[in-house]
């Protein structure tokens, strides 16, 4: 045995120890493709995450472009309306110094009148002339009948001179004052054209700093997607994150930027809004925008990435979607005044909101509606509940045809549904 009983038992001892090895090699390498697997499924998760901002970013850095164009636009029309003021103030002033010259000159005219009245008075006071001895010393009857013609004549032309000196000063004091007004009134047009000015500067400043923190972000994520390949999964989800983070609150500003667009409308424009219409309905504040169909998305947190943060979650829906067939009537949830209507247009490109439409209601309400393949109203124009103010599409940043209803109180998005008429859409409107 001795030979063999030592082969043998190193025969066994180095099987064991062959099997020992690879009872401990083989799960780690089973543990590093599993955590090679799990890193790869991570960094693909977060590049998707990122894929999806960067597209959200890109339509709202599109968005603002054609907000900053629309800035640029009333910046424009509004120093056409400063220079067409200053020619107005300008073309008044014109006037007043005419006006001035002309009454220096009827006065200078009346004070000569004056005058001369005044001397023929005093030479016939001097004379003691008594009219009553001048009648009587006619030679004839005849010459009585003139010189009392004479003396009535002489006595209208003095009282109707009077009369013409007086009409001529309040006419021209009159002319002056009326012009003087309207100068007035060119005058705080032309400061409340300026203050507007200065306005838009700044909100064309806010936008172009919101632009140009978006693109560094954009250019940021796409660097990103890149280098994310060769960090730790650790690593590379802690800078997802942050990033973001940090383009979702650059989109929420950019988004509150097309309310901006309306309120500044509402600043600049006169409007009244009007009380509730003999066909509002006594029971609820609104009615539904989208008498049929179905809500796809309701207001409050929700899991697309495409919605921004809001109200401490990660991605929240700020209005409720109700989806049908494209081309239906789209109606005025109340009554109220339309301070926006527009398209969110670039190259030819609806993004964002699409064709949209935001509604100032009493008690500081707003309702938007988005996505609409078209409006039948403008800016300024009175609304009533039920009234059809556009149709149902799919434009700007949409995923099928569907109505985006908004309702913001105060400028802060509130639930809808609590105001509308209950068991979803419905032509309920009593």
């Amino acid at each position: 045995m001795g030979l063999r009983g030592t082969a043998f038992r190193l025969l066994v001892a180095g099987g064991v120890g062959v099997s020992l090895l690879f009872a401990t090699a083989v799960p780690t390498a089973a543990d590093d493709i599993s955590d090679a697997q799990a890193r790869l499924r991570t960094i693909n998760k977060l590049k998707g995450d990122l894929r999806d901002n960067l597209q959200k970013a890109q339509a709202q850095e599109i968005a603002l472009e054609q907000q900053l164009q629309e800035t640029r636009d009333t910046i424009n029309q509004t120093m056409d309306k400063i220079a067409a003021t200053e020619r107005r103030i300008a073309e008044l002033e014109r006037q007043i110094a005419a006006l001035d010259a002309q009454i220096a000159e009827e006065q200078q005219e009346l004070r000569k009148t004056k005058a001369e009245y005044a001397t023929f008075v005093r030479s016939v006071y001097k004379s003691n002339a008594d009219p009553l001895a001048l009648l009587l010393a006619a030679p004839d009857f005849q010459g009585f009948l003139n010189r009392a013609v004479a003396i009535e004549h002489l006595t209208y032309l003095s009282n109707r001179l009077m009369d013409h000196i007086h009409q001529v000063d309040l006419l021209l004091h009159s002319q002056q004052d009326g012009v003087k007004t309207k100068k007035k009134e060119a005058d705080k047009n032309r400061a409340d054209l300026v203050d507007q000015k200065v306005a838009l500067l700044a909100q064309q400043a806010h936008q172009q700093d919101l632009e140009n923190r978006l693109r560094q972000s954009i250019a940021q994520v796409k660097w990103e997607l890149v280098a994310i390949n060769g960090q730790s999964a650790a690593l590379a989800q802690r800078i997802a994150d942050m990033e973001i983070a940090r383009q979702d609150q650059l989109i929420a500003e950019a988004e509150q930027a097309a309310w901006q667009q309306a309120q500044f409308w509402m600043q600049h424009n006169l409007f009244t809004l009007p009380n509730a219409g003999t066909n509002h309905s006594t029971k609820y504040p609104l009615i539904w925008p989208l008498q049929q169909g179905s809500i796809t998305l309701v207001f409050g947190p929700c899991t697309q990435s495409f919605e921004p943060p809001g109200f401490g979650y990660p991605h929240f829906h700020t209005g409720v979607d109700v989806a049908y067939k494209q081309g239906s009537p789209i109606l005025a949830a109340d009554d109220g005044v339309v301070v926006a209507a527009g398209s969110s247009l670039l190259n030819g490109q609806l993004v964002g909101y699409g064709n949209y439409i935001i509604v100032a209601h009493r008690n500081n309400f707003f309702s938007l509606y988005g996505h609409l393949l078209g409006f039948q109203v403008k800016a300024g124009d009175s609304v009533r509940q039920g009234q059809l103010i556009g149709y149902e599409g799919s434009t700007g940043n949409s995923t099928g045809p569907h109505v985006h209803f908004e309702y913001r109180y105060g400028g802060q998005p509130t639930n809808p549904l609590p105001y509308l008429p209950p068991n979803g859409p419905n032509s309920f409107n009593q």
